[in-house]
């Protein structure tokens, strides 16, 4: 048995140094629920997208004026293709300009420059003059291709942001880069016309028939 009394148990705490820090009393604790607070934090500014890496899902849903011309070149049950895997857009992106390949019954595009842009436009010769054309990948990594005319403003240039929009460049209307709803501005009731389209052989390829038959929507909504 020891004789060392200093290794007694005597049940009480030894003097601290001097110089020494008093030993904090409840810091853990105290630790404990301010990093519980910022971890909750974190997680709710991850879902609302506030936080990079892109906007979170979108539930998004047109109201009555937009909902009618919404789809009008598309047939029941018309699937976009998937040409990616999941995008995150955690900073803005430009159009890029591409040249489309034109044959008797369609036009085309690659696959690759489309996937690699994010979102391009290109032109189709019609009797009254060029149709500008968008396609983009969504955040799901499914292929939007449809009109690049934002009525009523007749703006061509699109950006995508990091909000989760799709936004005009002359008007600065926002439409949902996901479901295409209109979110903001002038021409939100005004969605942009999709078009159907087929990819095969790493090719994004759109009848002439429908781009021949192409009007632009009736100015029948609210503008602003």
């Amino acid at each position: 048995m020891s004789n060392n009394k200093k290794g007694r148990n005597t049940g009480k705490q030894p003097a601290p140094k001097a110089g020494a820090p008093a030993p904090a009393r409840g810091r853990g604790k105290t630790w404990i629920v301010a990093a519980g607070a910022a971890a909750f934090v974190l997680v709710v500014l991850a879902v609302t997208g506030v936080l990079g890496g892109g906007a979170a899902p979108s539930s998004a849903r047109p109201t009555a004026e937009e909902a009618k011309y919404r789809g009008r070149f598309l047939s029941a049950g018309y699937a976009e293709p998937v040409i990616a895997g999941a995008q995150s857009y955690d900073a803005t992106v430009e159009m890029t300009e591409l040249t489309a390949t034109t044959t008797d019954t369609q036009i085309a595009v690659p696959v690759a420059d489309v996937a690699e842009a994010k979102i391009a436009i290109f032109r189709y010769e019609t009797a009254s003059g060029p149709l500008p054309l968008i396609a983009y990948v969504k955040p799901s990594g499914a292929l939007f291709v449809g009109v690049s005319f934002c009525l009523p403003c007749e703006g061509e240039w699109q950006t995508i942001q990091s909000d989760g929009t799709l936004t005009c460049n002359s008007c600065g209307t926002k439409r949902d880069l996901e479901t295409g709803v209109g979110v903001s501005g002038t021409c939100k009731l005004y969605p942009l016309d999709e078009l159907p389209v087929t990819v095969a052989a790493d090719t994004i390829s759109i009848d002439r028939a429908v781009l021949d038959s192409w009007t632009p929507q009736p100015l029948d909504r609210k503008v602003g």
